[in-house]
């Protein structure tokens, strides 16, 4: 466990993760046991993800954008560990292709997989959590939430209104002791690229090589939830591009014509 998390902080505490079978989601399971943390884990089923419960374990397997599924996950955590104290929104898939060109079919799926199915969780865990007066909502967004790369419009897209949810979501529960963070990850060394619903990624792109590790965003996630931020950039020189695309647009124009 690395050094700088407080696991103090997690011993006993609830958390419930979207998108657990890889990736960002898996390595966050990974370090909050390590803490001492009880897991409520949900993803599609796999060879190497299936139901499974414990002490202080609980796998759910299902599609994330089935209320059944939604309504599983969140009544079995209640039921086995009889609280949620962190909930973390982080299944989500990507597609790419440029405006011109996009599918709007697969776009709709995007949509309820990245954004609607978090808003529908966060519905089912939020009284919980007002009930005990306490909690943490995460949400996964991306820098392609705050700068909208023409490769993948309908990612950024999903990725700008899951943003949206989570700052008004802030701002409706002030002052109920539930506190929300979004977190803006640049590029993260998953599988990601293989697993989208359409297109691929430009030549250029793909030879980016300024990436972080899953258990880079994971720990981020954490020692932000732990510091009661609002919104935490993985890594950090996110916040300076997306600043970029704020105070000299035609300077992002120019970068992201590069990439096309």
């Amino acid at each position: 466990m690395p050094s700088n998390l407080r696991s103090e902080m997690w011993t006993g505490k609830v958390a419930l993760i979207t998108g657990a079978s890889s990736g960002i989601g898996a390595s966050c399971a990974k370090l909050l046991r390590q803490c001492g943390a009880r897991l409520a884990l949900t993803a599609l089923p796999s060879e190497h993800f299936k139901d499974e419960e414990s002490d202080s374990r609980l796998v759910v397997t299902g599609d994330i954008t089935s209320e059944v599924t939604r309504l599983e996950v969140v009544n079995r955590t209640i039921e086995r560990f009889g609280q949620i104290d962190v909930l973390i929104n982080n299944a989500g898939v990507g597609q790419y292709g440029y405006p011109t060109e996009v599918d709007t079919e697969i776009s709709k799926r995007m949509f309820d997989v990245n954004v609607f199915s978090a808003l529908a969780l966060t519905q089912l865990a939020v009284p919980h959590m007002l009930a005990r007066r306490s909690g943490t909502i995460v949400n996964m967004g991306s820098v392609g939430g705050k700068v909208s790369l023409p490769w993948a419009v309908m990612y950024c897209a999903t990725k700008w209104a899951l943003h949206c949810v989570n700052d008004s979501l802030h701002r409706e529960l002030s002052g109920t002791g539930i506190r929300v963070m979004k977190v803006c990850p640049g590029i993260v060394d998953t599988k990601f690229r293989d697993h989208v619903l359409a297109g691929a990624a430009p030549r250029r792109v793909e030879g980016i090589r300024r990436v972080v590790s899953p258990d880079e965003v994971a720990i981020a996630l954490i020692r932000g939830v732990e510091r009661g931020k609002r919104t935490v950039f993985v890594p950090r020189i996110g916040f300076l591009f997306t600043s970029l695309d704020f105070f000299a647009p035609r300077v992002m124009d120019w970068y992201l014509r590069g990439k096309t």
